[in-house]
């Protein structure tokens, strides 16, 4: 009974001995045994490494690996620790050869250390050579070895062992001294890396070189030895050469790195960039930017590709790179800044209102001067065409017909819109950006631009119909189809090689932004030139700029076939071909075509009328002056007067509604119009310098041009005018009535505001 409480006692002393060494111990081990910070490193689609940022502490250091390169594992296990796979974290016998060695000189020159010992060493903030200090390594080696596997314990080692200079880790130590990744590695090359960590202060390539050569063909011989190494590979392996010194990290996509390192620091990234591409199109990017530089002082580009079914990016040119260009802050990153829009969003619009059966594809809308409280929208050549097909005011990039749209749909309705399609900019209500929204009155992003596109694609494609019907979204692309290309474009569609895309541009106030969005089935792309800093150049276009960047990326896409019609949600329709309403029965020329679906809601062409003539046709009456027996009555297309005045002097194949004869009794349409300021318009009296108030010129049309007009501004007689009807007034502050009549008693009048 004595002896067996006394084995009892003895067991509760081990155990207690181990408990309180195992409390030590793990006291004194880090958690996840190192605790560094790490390099940020980016992938591209293929594993290529395009770029690296460097450790918080100034090291490059990449995040730890699971696995340790084949070669690499050799070669560091015969150099530093043969037994490793065997041993508990201590060699006995090393550590037994290295104290009679030491005790020899008088000093510590050998530790006897193993790889797990020197795992210790390194995660130690302490790492001084003393007794103390090799006791706590080897009771963390053997704690560690209870933890952790051989392949965990050597793969800590790989990825943390110093190599020389701020080199840690052999995959770093890869990257800079051979340019490629260790699993590529040479048997010549695993071994100087092998040999580096044991003492990467002595040897390196920039001295000691023969040294480092000397320890590296040794190590090459005891794995030839060891049989690792074939007669052939070792013979090639001893003619290899030392590089001759590190090289730099590759530095592809820098903006994208930029980014992403603020979201996810000491990571490994893997993205989607096609290597490829990506270097192609920064190439481009700098050389553009180059020539835009010297062409205008415009130096910043930026190009982002994705795929229309993954979302994937496969090409981020955050800004032009080459290193002359840093002083115009080629460091930006532009895909995530905010810019004006431009006319990027009119297509958008279109869309939406077909969708919602608001117009037909090709439905007239107005294009006149329009003044809306101190906004007054002017198109790009500042000139109007009186009405214009809703296509064409997308190819042409009309500004007044998009805002007359605009109001038409609901500014805070297309600004929720826009919001659903991932615009995430704009944040302000609809009151703040106003009309001016369809015009660039608002900021967003090339990275939300493409994304935008890119659903509107996806959603194509897919037979989708929410948000849009399908069939709007291929009447977009269609009319996107048909801009006019750049000038060195200008004959693409002689080459059948030449690719059919959807494409818009757009240009900011100032000439402070240029763009161009572009899609085909598989790809979007968005291209944005400008300055960085805000600054606007004359002359600066998104067409002149930003377009032939864009054919220039798609050139370097793969081709593919186009969008295919979706009919299912079509419907054929007779359309009126001058208007683009729903034909009705005035409507002289008639195309029966596929519209949206929708589109059965809108009415039909109210441009065409029933126009009484008398026998000559050359004068219009009615029964008050004419008989009813001779009235040659027929269809008409007629426009306001305003209209017709704009749309007559770009279609010299017009006809004019004939004068009325005299006598007759008016009974119909507008003979004359107010065309500036328009009823209810606030406008504000404008002074010279002086402070002097200044004249408001007024504006007014008639559809007889030999017609005299008479002004009056509330009951006061203004004047008289005649061919050109402008009428200079000076309007006090106050609510005004500007009256006008004609000669034949016809008259109009608006209401307008007006403040100092």
């Amino acid at each position: 009974m004595k002896k067996y409480n006394i084995v009892v006692k003895i067991v509760i002393i081990i155990a207690a001995v181990l408990l309180v060494w195992f409390a030590v111990i793990w006291a004194f081990t880090p958690k996840g045994v190192f605790r560094n910070s790490y390099s940020t490193l980016l992938y591209a689609a293929d594993g290529t490494l395009l770029n690296a940022h460097i450790a918080r502490d100034g090291q490059w250091r990449f995040p730890p690996s699971d696995t340790v390169p084949y070669k690499f594992e050799k070669a560091i296990i015969a150099y530093e620790d043969r037994y490793f796979r065997f041993h508990p974290g201590v060699n006995p016998i090393s550590m037994f050869k290295a104290a009679i060695a030491n005790l020899k000189r008088g000093s510590i020159v050998s530790g006897g250390s193993t790889i797990t010992m020197q795992v210790c060493r390194i995660s130690s903030e302490k790492r001084e050579r003393t007794y103390w200090r090799k006791f706590v390594e080897i009771n963390r080696a053997l704690f560690i070895e209870l933890i952790y596997s051989k392949d965990e314990i050597l793969s800590m080692y790989a990825s943390h062992a110093p190599f020389g200079g701020n080199i840690v880790g052999v995959e770093a130590a890869s990257w800079r001294y051979f340019s490629r990744p260790a699993t590529s590695l040479s048997w010549a090359e695993s071994a100087m890396l092998a040999v580096l960590p044991n003492s990467p202060s002595l040897i390196h390539l920039s001295r000691n070189r023969n040294l480092l050569l000397k320890k590296r063909d040794t190590l090459l011989k005891t794995l030839h030895e060891m049989g690792e190494i074939s007669n052939d590979d070792y013979s090639l392996a001893l003619s290899e050469p030392l590089p001759e010194s590190p090289s730099p990290l590759p530095s592809v996509a820098p903006h994208l790195a930029g980014t992403m390192l603020k979201e996810h620091e000491g990571e490994i990234i893997k993205s989607s960039i096609d290597t490829r591409l990506q270097t192609s199109l920064q190439n481009m990017a700098d050389n553009y930017a180059h020539e835009y530089t010297t062409l205008n002082n415009v130096h910043n580009i930026a190009i982002l590709v994705k795929e229309i079914e993954s979302g994937k990016v496969i090409a981020y040119i955050g800004n032009a790179s080459f290193k002359a260009d840093e002083r115009f802050c080629n460091n930006v990153d532009i895909i995530k800044a905010p810019r004006s829009t431009g006319s990027i969003l009119k297509p958008v619009l279109y869309a939406a209102m077909l969708s919602d059966g608001l117009i037909l594809p090709r439905t007239f809308i107005v294009d006149t001067p329009l003044y809306l409280d101190g906004f007054s929208p002017q198109n790009f050549n500042k000139s109007y065409s009186g009405v214009v097909n809703a296509d064409e005011a997308i190819i042409r990039s009309l500004n007044v017909p998009l805002v007359r749209m605009l109001r038409s749909y609901g500014i805070d309705r297309f600004l929720k819109l826009l919001r659903s399609l991932g615009i995430s900019t704009m944040n302000r209500d609809a009151d703040h950006y106003g009309a001016s929204l369809i015009l660039g009155g608002a900021e967003t992003t090339p990275w939300d631009i493409a994304e935008m596109y890119r659903q509107l694609a996806y959603k194509l494609n897919n037979k989708e119909n929410s948000n849009f019907s399908q069939s709007s979204l291929w009447f977009m692309v269609e009319a996107m189809s048909r801009l006019s290309r750049p000038e060195e474009e200008a004959e693409w569609q002689q080459f059948e090689s030449m690719k059919k895309i959807a494409w818009k541009t757009g240009t900011s106030y100032g000439g402070k932004d240029a763009w161009a969005v572009g899609m085909d089935p598989r790809y979007v792309v968005v291209v944005w030139v400008g300055n960085a800093t805000g600054e606007g150049r004359a002359g600066m276009t998104g067409v002149g700029y930003a377009a032939p960047i864009l054919f220039r990326t798609f050139s370097m896409l793969p081709s593919g076939e186009w969008f295919e019609p979706p009919y299912s949600n079509m419907q054929d329709e007779a359309v009126c071909r001058v208007s683009g309403y729903k034909a009705s029965q005035y409507c002289t020329e008639v195309d029966t075509i596929p519209i949206p679906q929708s589109g059965a809601r809108t009415s039909v062409c109210p441009y065409h009328k029933i126009v009484h003539l008398n026998k000559e046709k050359t004068m219009r009456v009615n029964s008050t002056c004419y008989s009813v027996s001779k009235i040659v009555s027929e269809p008409w297309f007629t426009l306001s007067p305003t209209q017709e005045f704009y749309y007559s002097k770009c279609h010299i194949n017009y006809r004019p509604l004939p004068p009325m004869m005299p006598g007759c009794i008016y009974n119909e349409e507008k003979q004359l119009e107010i065309v500036y300021p328009e009823n209810g318009t606030t406008l504000y009296a404008p002074k010279d310098l002086s402070g002097k108030r200044q004249s408001i010129v007024c504006e007014a049309v008639h559809l007889n041009p030999n017609a005299v007009i008479y002004w009056h501004l509330d009951n006061e007689y203004l004047g008289s005018t005649q061919d050109i009807h402008n009428m200079a007034i000076q309007p006090s502050a106050g609510t005004h009535t500007l009256t006008i009549v004609d000669n034949d008693g016809n008259r109009t009048s608006i209401k307008l505001e007006v403040k100092e």
